[in-house]
């Protein structure tokens, strides 16, 4: 039976890129805070960067565009060629390399990073003994002095400001936006319908569905701690904002 991730990130990955096409402007903005807070909280000025999930490598790309050499690892092959696509428009093509790896194969990599990320929800997928499996094999591939950034959303502002449907239209596009919540499991079950604008009406485009774990914020400190991390700092921004029941995303730091 094929699982959500390989459905949505490799069958629909054309059409999961272009509905999240416009957070490629956030990307360059993020770096940079984080870059700022590593140099302020860490002394952490990084030469060697892995993007775990790198998806079509917008974070990679921002880190390259500031001088680091930077990775970025992805099972799905539309989305590493985008990645690549971008980086020789960008001319960072001699500073990123993006790999067609999954995720829960970081045992199999060798070297040593300077920084390692896992952004936007890429934890939750798979159940919490692969994240915490995924968490601890991170660890092995940080150099001495590096860190291990986790961003995801704060699970508790996402629940407490709850939407069970929203249908936004832009680009041509209507889009209706489903999601149930399981108190028990903690996850987010979501159905994203796309039609195309067509005269007075609508097409029908394609349904896109997942399921993922959003862990609370005591909960991601738990996973890094067992995974072997003994200094974890938790924020509620790339810029280092105090993280508070209102911020809408939590960022780990992890070393």
């Amino acid at each position: 039976m094929t699982q959500w991730p390989d459905r949505l990130f490799r069958e629909q990955a054309d059409l999961f890129a272009e509905q999240f096409e416009d957070m490629f402007a956030a990307a360059d903005a993020e770096v940079a805070d984080l870059l700022d807070l590593l140099a302020d909280e860490y002394d952490c000025e990084p030469e060697r960067s892995l993007d775990v999930a790198c998806g079509v490598g917008r974070h990679a790309l921002a880190l390259a565009d500031r001088g680091v050499a930077a990775e970025g690892l992805d099972f799905s092959e539309s989305f590493l060629g985008r990645a690549r696509e971008r980086a020789n428009e960008r001319g960072l093509a001699d500073r990123t390399a993006f790999r067609h790896r999954d995720m829960r194969e970081l045992d199999e990599l060798s070297g040593s990073y300077d920084l390692i990320t896992v952004f936007w929800n890429s934890l939750g997928y798979y159940g919490r003994e692969t994240d915490e499996a995924i968490l601890t094999d991170a660890r092995e591939l940080l150099a001495d002095d590096g860190v291990l950034v986790v961003e995801q959303s704060n699970r508790d502002a996402f629940v407490a400001d709850f939407e069970e449907a929203t249908v936004t239209e832009a680009d041509g596009h209507l889009t209706v936006y489903r999601q149930d919540f399981d108190v028990e499991t903690s996850r987010f079950a979501t159905t994203l319908d796309v039609f195309d604008a067509d005269g007075d009406g609508y097409d029908y485009v394609d349904t896109m569905e997942w399921e993922n774990r959003l862990y609370a914020p005591p909960v991601l400190r738990e996973l890094c701690e067992r995974a072997g991390f003994e200094d974890v700092t938790l924020v509620g921004g790339f810029d280092g904002s105090e993280l508070t029941l209102e911020s809408t995303r939590v960022v780990v730091l992890a070393r």
